[in-house]
């Protein structure tokens, strides 16, 4: 995470034109115009309680209990049972490590943690650093539980895993991740701005780097926008998914933030996105880009579940200020294997029950691209309308594809939540969908 300083925007909706307007997904209307007003995006907040002033979220769980930590002071600590109330926070120390200061001249918090467990222990890992500079280190406490009311509940300071700094490394050492290879095995991955988002193996046992195996992997950067970090690495199957965010945090309701992934056979990389692009070169999918009142949103973690998937990350609420909030959101896949980011969680989790067909005919708010939603209606009988637009659908249960012959998209493939109530996707050039039911 970069900035730290928060500011106030305005977000104002207009009518929109059927052609060549941001509710327009791109097709030809035959020349014909046609007014359309843009519909209310679905409000999207699901989480309650302690959700506010939160930065780089990342969560764990232990027993029936979710545990949330993000950046600030003492590194904040979040406590749910169900993922959408919140309470705390509470804290993990109660002042930095007595090496931090002297380390990093002028640091005030930690930022960024990041927290795993392996060895027996849970390991969470943070970042010191001070704004705009290279001069950070990242550093690990570990704890045999979660549970402050626990006997064994002590985090203990384990000291400095990587350092980096101006003439010496080409990478920042903020943002830190731990995954896990197909053996089980924990890398490290790091990295914001200048040369991207790097990765080593770690030692299993201590924790910190490995001592026999010393490659720096360079998994993603920017060569022109320098705008990447906060990665974080999942596998699913057998495949390997690098999520990270670009452009601009930390400026209100006014962010650019946005979520983008990558995917590889293995963990130390080539990453390429959904049009073969190298993340090393640039390259990079979106997941979540920020629309309505969700400014900003993201430096993301992934939390799994059995086969449930949860994004979850922050954003600039342009309705409140453009204050940060907490989100928690349900993470879908597309029949191509590319994550979708859902809608935040309500306590059902959007494709259960396994095998149903949800009923999609009615009128939908279709929004292509950060577009402000406009009005589709799909039809009984296999056939779409809108604004002088038509074409036709074909559903295999959750998954829903629109194919327009007229006035959008030739491909638009949606997964659909089960009790038919919104739906999210990609058009064929890989534009996110975001749509939910007005009738």
């Amino acid at each position: 995470m970069r900035l730290r300083h928060f500011f106030i925007s305005i977000v104002i909706l207009g009518l929109a034109g059927c052609s060549g307007s941001p509710g327009d997904d791109g097709g030809d209307d035959g020349g014909e115009a046609c007014s359309l007003t843009p519909l209310p995006y679905r409000d999207g907040l699901e989480q309650t309680g302690s959700i506010q002033d939160v930065h780089d979220p990342v969560l764990a769980r232990e027993g029936n209990r979710y545990y949330l930590y993000s950046t600030g002071y003492g590194i904040p600590i979040r406590m749910s049972d169900d993922l959408i109330a919140w309470s705390g926070p509470t804290e993990v120390f109660s002042e930095l490590p007595s090496w931090a200061e002297t380390a990093v001249p002028g640091v005030e918090f930690p930022w960024a943690p990041d927290i795993s467990f392996f060895n027996g222990a849970y390991h969470l890992y943070y970042s010191l650093s001070t704004f705009g500079s290279q001069h950070s280190i990242i550093g690990l406490a570990t704890n045999e539980t979660l549970d402050p009311a626990g006997l064994n509940y002590e985090w203990v300071d384990r000291g400095k895993v990587v350092e980096s700094a101006p003439g010496v490394t080409n990478y920042n050492a903020i943002d830190p991740n731990v995954a896990f290879d197909e053996a089980g095995q924990p890398w490290l991955a790091w990295g914001s701005f200048w040369d991207g988002i790097k990765l080593r193996r770690l030692d299993s046992d201590t924790g910190l780097l490995s001592s026999t195996d010393e490659t720096v992997h360079s998994l993603a950067r920017r060569p022109v926008e320098s705008a990447i970090e906060a990665p974080f690495i999942i596998r699913r199957g057998s495949t390997f998914y690098l999520f990270v965010s670009f452009d601009s945090c930390c400026q209100g309701a006014t962010s650019t933030y946005r979520i983008m992934v990558g995917r590889s056979p293995s963990i130390t990389g080539p990453y390429v996105d959904r049009d073969g692009i190298a993340m090393a070169s640039g390259g990079g999918t979106a997941v979540l880009e920020g629309y309505g009142r969700i400014a900003g949103p993201g430096h993301n973690a992934v939390y799994q579940d059995g086969d449930h998937y949860f994004l979850v990350h922050h954003f600039y609420d342009a309705d409140a200020n453009g204050v940060p909030k907490l989100q928690v959101r349900s993470l879908l896949w597309g029949d191509d294997g590319w994550p979708l980011a859902g809608e935040p969680y309500d306590g059902d989790f959007p494709t259960e029950p396994a095998g149903s067909t949800p009923t999609v005919t009615g009128k939908w708010a279709h929004s292509v691209d950060k577009g402000p939603p406009y009005e589709i209606e799909v039809k009984a009988g296999g056939m779409l309308e809108r604004c002088r637009g038509e074409g036709s659908w074909s559903q295999d249960g959750t998954s829903l594809t629109l194919n327009w012959t007229k006035g959008g998209y030739p491909e638009e493939s949606l997964q659909v939540s089960t009790d038919g109530s919104w739906y999210v996707g990609r058009t064929g050039e890989g534009l996110l969908i975001r749509g939910n039911r007005i009738q």
